[in-house]
């Protein structure tokens, strides 16, 4: 009798990271593909408009949704285990009203408003239907997430970003024919026209299937939380856009549209870090006490693979930027290294931060944030004066730094308090030597940008490396499922 093949389980986890990742890579890869198209047709300052649109909503969103959209999401999810509708409809109601209140500040004065951001009024518009719809979708992505339903959540996101970035080129082009001058709102429009669409559809499902628009029960819970982190997430948001309101205000939306574009190519592996991070989330909270779990082991190969990624895109900086935009673009390549490097940081952050959240300290990740944010402006304040808005990539390097040091500092402090039984369950020792390295080696490439060979030979020992490290990943998940933590 033939004996059956046994079949490959691979963990629901490892399942959903995966696809989170595709989707993730998939939505950045359109971003990239379109880029080209975009800034050929969009001069300097049409592109420094969209992405000073993109850093006020980043900015102003944070109040709105009272960062309840945060790592407090998931605790929640946990603790209302069989009343997750109810909570999510009650705490959408909450964003709703908040986003209700921030568009009657704006239309008291919004002229006002208006100079202050920097935007005209019809994006101020599309920016506050933003806010009150954007949160629906991102209280149902996390609860998706947290669920391990990755499927739905994948397929929507794909073709969301599909027929947005489909939408927003070809409106572009029909403006250029037309000589349409304000290029830049009609790409806005039309790829938020999909993106809040979906938003707004998410947005009537949840009240429809919650139905609860008030428990205090829920509020309370959830505001203790979030609280302590919308100071966290204003000073993360400060933190991560300051360097382009204020380069808008001080040099011009022409060196905006150049920052902010290699910017975004210099982050792009970020995109891999969100989107595993987004499945070891959950994880990390389910096993935190543990003594069995693999949390180390798998945080460690995680990070590991990330750095290798981040110094990979760094070393092929020049390629890329050459095949995404044109020369007006090739002046601030310089910034991309330490761009990288900052990016990086954000990694180390996060796993600390985790951690913190998980014990209700929050407060601490948002002193933190707020120390970075502060010395984030006042450096760039400083710096972009004096150098011009390049600076504004090492300034912003240092304040990550400075973030991921005193949250690594006060997690080790508070997990020993609270968690006596188990050692601490990253291996600091290992994140500084990686993050040493990745610091190092992706600055090196400043000085040998101009030598194609030795940057393409350092370029492939790390993809080496980045393959071995994945299956080196693949191997820890593969432990997660034989022992079932």
């Amino acid at each position: 009798m033939e004996k059956k093949k046994a079949k490959i389980s691979i963990p629901v986890g490892f399942k959903s990271a995966i696809v989170y990742l595709f989707a993730t890579v998939f939505t950045r890869g359109l971003a990239i593909i379109t880029t080209p198209i975009f800034t050929r047709i969009m001069t300097t300052d049409q592109v420094g408009m969209v992405n000073l649109y993109s850093s006020w909503y980043s900015m102003i969103t944070v109040v709105s949704t009272l960062a309840l959209t945060s790592g407090g999401f998931s605790i929640a999810l946990r603790e209302f285990e069989k009343e997750r509708d109810q909570y999510v409809s009650s705490v959408l109601s909450l964003t709703s009203i908040v986003a209700i209140g921030v568009a009657l500040l704006y239309f008291v004065a919004p002229s006002f408003w208006n100079n202050i951001t920097g935007l005209p009024t019809h994006l101020m518009i599309l920016l506050l239907i933003g806010l009150l719809v954007a949160p629906a979708r991102d209280f149902w992505l996390s609860r998706q997430r947290f669920e391990y339903r990755y499927k739905l959540s994948g397929t929507m996101t794909t073709l969301s970003a599909v027929v947005a970035s489909g939408l927003a080129v070809a409106a572009v082009l029909y403006a250029n024919n037309v000589d349409f001058s304000d290029i830049a709102s009609v790409r806005l429009f039309a790829n938020y026209s999909i993106v809040y669409g979906v938003a707004l559809i998410i947005w009537f499902s949840i009240f429809i299937k919650g139905r609860c628009f008030y428990s205090p029960k829920y509020w309370k819970f959830s505001l203790q939380l979030s609280l302590p982190l919308i100071g966290y997430s204003i000073a993360s948001q400060i933190l991560n856009v300051s360097d382009r309101l204020m380069i808008s205000k001080m040099v011009g939306n022409s060196a905006v549209g150049v920052y902010s574009t290699l910017y975004t190519v210099s982050s792009l592996s970020l995109m891999v870090w969100t989107a595993i991070n987004a499945s070891f989330e959950p994880y990390l909270y389910q096993n935190m006490e543990n003594p069995k779990s693999k949390i180390k082991k798998l945080s460690m190969s995680m990070l590991g693979m990330y750095s290798l990624v981040a110094i990979l895109l760094v070393y092929l900086a020049p390629e890329i930027v050459r095949i995404l935009a044109t020369k007006e673009y090739y002046k601030g390549i310089y910034i991309m290294p330490p761009i990288a490097g900052g990016v990086y940081f954000i990694a180390v952050s996060n796993l600390y931060s985790d951690i913190l959240v998980y014990l209700k300290k929050t407060k601490m990740v948002m002193i933190s944030s707020a120390i970075a944010a502060a010395l984030n402006v006042v450096l760039n304040y400083i710096m972009i004066n004096a150098y011009g808005y390049m600076a504004a990539a090492y300034t912003t390097l240092i304040s990550y730094i400075v973030m991921a040091l005193l949250l690594s500092i006060w997690a080790n402090r508070e997990f020993k308090k609270y968690i006596t039984e188990i050692d601490f369950v990253y291996d600091n020792k290992l994140i500084s030597v990686i993050s040493i390295l990745t610091l190092v080696i992706s600055l090196f490439a400043i000085l040998i940008y101009n030598y194609a060979i030795v940057r393409y030979a350092i370029a492939m020992c790390v993809f080496v490396a980045t393959a071995l490290y994945g299956v080196y990943y693949l191997k820890g998940n593969e432990n997660l499922k034989k022992n079932k933590v």
